[in-house]
C-alpha cells in the first residue's frame, strides 16, 4: 500500500515520542512489560484503531534526512479508500502533535537550570496523544491509586477479555474495547478482572453515558481546557488527576499541572534538590514559571522514570555542580 507521508514541525524525535507508550519504566525485579495497544515492529509504529465499525491496523515509521525527517503512514488492515486514509493521517498527526511549534517550551526550559538539560536530553519529543479520550479515562479510572504493575496487569485482561484483535503477519494487535463492550457488562464480571466495585461502577455508567450520547467526550477537543476540565470532574470517577491526565494525552493542552501526581512531586524533590517531597501547593506554587507549558514539564520530568538510575545521579550531580557554581561565582 502506498504510504501516506508527513512532516513534522522540527525538531522531532519519533523515538523520544514512543518512550513513554512504548517501554514502561523497568521493575526492580526487571519484569517487562508485555505491548497493551502500542507496538514496535521493525521500526515500524503499530496500533489498532476504529473507523466506523471496521477495525484498522495501521503503522509509522521515521524516514530521516540529515536534521529532518518525515513520517511514513501505512494502513496495514482495513479498508485503503481515501475517507480512511485521510481519518488515519489526522489521526496520526493528532497523536504525534506533528505541527506543534515546540520553540516557546524550549525559550522557557532555558531558564530553569532543570528543564534546561532535561529538554536536551528529550529534544523533539512530543507528549504522545491516545487514539481517544475514552480509551484514556477508562485507563486512567483502572490507574488511579494502584502500582504500575499491577495497572498493567488489569488493563492487559480488559483488552483481552473485551477488546477485537487484528491479526497480521501471523501477529495478534490489541484494540482497546469500545464502550459497547463494557456498557453491557456488570461490577461482578469486572471484578473477576481485579477491577474493584467502585472502578467498575465508574467505567459501565461511563460507557453507558459514551453510548447513549449524553457524553461526549470527543467533543471535549473543541471546547477551551478549563471548560473541559470541568465537564469532565462532573463524572463519577474523575478527579483533578484524571482531568489533568486526559487532558494532557488526549485533549492535548498544553498547560496541564497534575499537582498532586507523587511521581511528579518525587522528581521535583530529586532534580530541584529539595529536603522532602512537595506538597501539591507547592508543586503549584513550583510550576507558576512554567506557565503555558506546564504539561512538557510535567512530561519531562516523568520521563526521567524512564532512564537508569545511572543517568539520574548524573544528571542530578550535574545540577547541583552548576547550582553550587552559580551560587559561588569567581
Amino acid at each position: 500500500m502506498t504510504p501516506m507521508l508527513i512532516s513534522p514541525r522540527q525538531p522531532f524525535s519519533f523515538a523520544q515520542t514512543l518512550r513513554f507508550i512504548l517501554s514502561p519504566p523497568a521493575l526492580l525485579n526487571g519484569r517487562k512489560f508485555a505491548p497493551l495497544l502500542d507496538y514496535l515492529e521493525d521500526g515500524e509504529y503499530r496500533r489498532v484503531t476504529e473507523i466506523g465499525e471496521r477495525a484498522v491496523l495501521y503503522g509509522v515509521s521515521e524516514e530521516r534526512r540529515g536534521l529532518a525527517s518525515r513520517l511514513k503512514v501505512r494502513i496495514r488492515v482495513g479498508p485503503d479508500d481515501r475517507e480512511t486514509r485521510a481519518e488515519i493521517l489526522s489521526l496520526v498527526e493528532r497523536q504525534f502533535s506533528t505541527q506543534l511549534d515546540m520553540a516557546p517550551f524550549y525559550r522557557l526550559a532555558g531558564a530553569d537550570p532543570v528543564l534546561c538539560k532535561l529538554s536536551a536530553r528529550f529534544q523533539g519529543m512530543r507528549i504522545p496523544q491516545a487514539a481517544s479520550v475514552y480509551e484514556t479515562l477508562i485507563s486512567a479510572i483502572i490507574e488511579q491509586q494502584i502500582n504500575l504493575s499491577f495497572a498493567h496487569q488489569v488493563k492487559q485482561a480488559l483488552i483481552q477479555a473485551y477488546g477485537h484483535p487484528v491479526e497480521f503477519e501471523g501477529r495478534r494487535y490489541n484494540a482497546f474495547p469500545q464502550a459497547a463492550a463494557l456498557a453491557i457488562t456488570t461490577p461482578r464480571e469486572l471484578l473477576r478482572l481485579q477491577i474493584s466495585g467502585p472502578k467498575a461502577r465508574y467505567i459501565i455508567g461511563i460507557s453507558r453515558a459514551t453510548l447513549d450520547g449524553s457524553l461526549d467526550l470527543e467533543g471535549l477537543r473543541s471546547v477551551a481546557p478549563e471548560v473541559a476540565y470541568e465537564r469532565l470532574l462532573a463524572h463519577k470517577g474523575v478527579g483533578p488527576w484524571t482531568a489533568h491526565y486526559i487532558g494532557l494525552r488526549a485533549l492535548g493542552h498544553l498547560d496541564c499541572l497534575p499537582a498532586a501526581d507523587v511521581g511528579l512531586q518525587k522528581a521535583i524533590q530529586r532534580f530541584y534538590g529539595l529536603r522532602k517531597q512537595p506538597s501539591e501547593k507547592r508543586v503549584t506554587q513550583m510550576a507558576r514559571k512554567w506557565a503555558g507549558w506546564r504539561s512538557h514539564a510535567t512530561f519531562h520530568l516523568w520521563l526521567t522514570f524512564w532512564e537508569d538510575a545511572t543517568w539520574r545521579e548524573k544528571m542530578i550531580e550535574e545540577i547541583r555542580s552548576d547550582r553550587r557554581r552559580n551560587s559561588n561565582p569567581a
